[in-house]
């Protein structure tokens, strides 16, 4: 083993810079959080060949002056901490003073900047590889320009890794465009290889910024969130249930200003989803949480990419309560704040809000359609008929209507058992005659665990002896059911999560089991008493628009959409 000696300063500050910059979005996310905490206004980036060979980030905030300047490049040298104890109470994006040097230390470097407080004139310098090889004045009329180029010059093993210039850019856009979405009150201008790639124009409202990024058809589709609890404040917007993504890249949290990835604001998001969404899909949302400084550690990684919460709990609860209050408030939301519809139009002679209204789906080229996905239905119903007796057709004056009877009488089923559980228990039948079953050992095992828990669901189960139990009550909305095969499936889903999750943290999906089985299935013939019931009472369930699963049970097609299909209509 080699004898331990003190590494030389430009090794130190290249293994910093190891740390902090990753590749080319690297640089440009330490410039440009230097610029927002620097008061800018406007943001200009700029990158060539995905910032492979080039980049600049230009802003008009309070600038540097020379030996401010010069300061800059120093490890540790930052004006966002003063003392020990502002390292607890971090209120800007930047604060390690590693950025700078960093990037020098493994690019040629161009700082350029003006001081808004100084009559001296902008100070130039050039920096390669972290040394100073020229310094002079610039014509900068105000704040900081720094370009970037041959980055990874003397670190060729990183260079290698890079992705292609395509993958490169990419990075460097997403994180503009999440960026963009924390400050609305900045301007963003960001250009590839000349090309102006995203635009966006100080705004005094989120939404608008919103749609200026992710665009009015996923912006249509956005709800206000607002939730308090102590000093937490949630702010911002999420999806209805109508707009999903494939991946988790739909979700934005800000925490103080932030841009963060964190399990927590994402686990407690999905769980208010949970029931609305199908499986793997993600629901879109733009979420700040504003807390004190004191109550979350940003210094948890040098890319300041996560953050770690005094009271984790504590936030999961606000985010979950406060997205699903947008989602729960009842069987339709607000009218989206991003159409012009007349807020008298869009209630229902009950006094309730209306399904939102639903603007056409994009055509695939050929003037086809899809069905588009419906809150609810209403009640007045015009029944035209059954098809393959699994799904319903009824009509509007202006729309043919689908229903799958299957996805919809089980969500009916599902909001009343949660309904009564929520209420203190399900209501419960007992059986004049006990039922008596037989088990499996390793079933029966699992069994006995949560005999009191099942006991809250209506199923009141006594262990006989060996592997015979003996069922004594069960909910009165399963009358009829085959309640031992739902018993052995509820057995699988206990065994699947037995000690990873709490029970009461899985009654959801226990609900859902049980809801599946009371249900009308695919291939049930009903009568036209039947499905006037099934409608009716559709009309009267909230998130009737799905299954619990997330599965769609209610499409709608306009009926000029139709005539499209058969060239009635151009």
């Amino acid at each position: 083993m080699a004898k331990i000696r003190r590494l030389p300063d430009s090794l130190v500050t290249k293994i910093a810079a190891g740390e902090v910059i990753e590749r080319p979005f690297s640089v440009i996310k330490e410039l440009v959080e230097n610029a927002i905490d620097a008061d800018a206004t406007q943001i200009e980036i700029e990158a060539e060949e995905g910032g492979r060979k080039r980049m600049a980030v230009i802003d008009d905030g309070c600038g540097m002056t020379g030996e401010e300047a010069l300061l800059s490049l120093e490890r540790h040298a930052t004006s966002k901490l003063a003392d020990e104890e502002d390292l607890f109470r971090i209120r800007t994006l930047g604060f390690r003073g590693e950025a700078l040097p960093s990037i020098a230390a493994v690019s040629f470097m161009t700082l350029e900047s003006k001081s808004r407080e100084s009559d001296e004139p902008a100070v130039r310098l050039e920096i390669q590889g972290g040394e100073i090889v020229k310094k002079g004045a610039s014509s900068l009329p105000r704040g900081t320009r720094i370009s970037i180029e041959n980055l990874f010059f003397n670190t060729p093993a990183r260079f290698k890794f890079l992705k292609s210039k395509e993958t490169e850019f990419s990075h460097i856009a997403a994180w503009i465009e999440s960026i963009a979405l924390s400050r609305p009150d900045i301007g963003f201008i960001l250009r590839h290889n000349g090309k102006v790639e995203i635009r966006s124009v100080p705004q005094k409202e989120m939404r608008e910024r919103i749609r200026e990024i992710l665009g009015l058809e996923i912006a249509e589709f956005l709800h206000p969130v607002e939730a308090n609890r102590g000093q937490l404040r949630l702010t911002g917007f999420v999806s209805d249930y109508r707009a999903g993504s494939t991946a988790a890249k739909s979700l934005f949290f800000y925490v103080n200003g932030r841009i963060v990835r964190d399990r927590t604001l994402q686990h407690a998001v999905l769980n208010a989803y949970e029931g609305l969404l199908m499986k793997h899909r993600y629901p879109w949302a733009v979420l700040h949480l504003t807390v004190p400084p004191e109550f979350v550690d940003v210094n948890v990684h040098p890319t300041k990419n996560e953050v770690r919460f005094s009271n984790s709990r504590l936030v999961h609860e606000l985010v979950r309560e406060g997205v699903r209050a947008v989602l729960g408030g009842g069987a339709a939301l607000d009218p989206s704040p991003f159409t012009d519809t007349n807020m008298s139009d869009s209630l229902s002679r009950q006094g309730e809000r209306a399904p939102l209204p639903i603007e056409p789906s994009p055509s695939d080229g050929r003037g086809e359609v899809e069905p588009r996905l419906l809150c609810r239905v209403r009640e007045d119903l015009k029944i035209l008929g059954q098809l393959h007796s699994t799904y319903l057709i009824c009509e509007t004056p202006e729309k043919m209507i689908l229903i799958d009877q299957h996805a919809a009488h089980e969500r009916i089923g599902f909001e009343k058992l949660k309904g009564q559980y929520e209420a203190g228990g399900l209501e419960r039948q007992h059986l004049l005659i006990p039922q008596n079953f037989d088990l499996r050992s390793s079933q029966g095992e699992v069994l006995k665990k949560y005999l009191d828990d099942l006991a809250q669901l209506g199923l009141e189960i006594e262990f006989f002896g060996g592997n015979t139990f003996i069922l004594r009550t069960m909910p009165t909305l399963l009358e009829g059911t085959d309640i031992v095969s739902l018993i052995e499936e509820l057995i699988e889903s206990l065994q699947s999560f037995e000690k990873l999750t709490p029970f009461d943290e899985r009654v959801h999906e226990i609900l859902e089991r049980m809801a599946c089985h009371r249900q009308v299935r695919a291939g049930d013939r009903l009568t036209n008493e039947e499905i006037e019931a099934l409608i009716k009472e559709m009309g009267t369930t909230r998130f009737s628009g799905q299954c619990p699963h997330g599965r769609p049970s209610v499409l709608e097609v306009p009926f000029d959409e139709i005539e499209k299909w058969f060239k009635r209509r151009l």
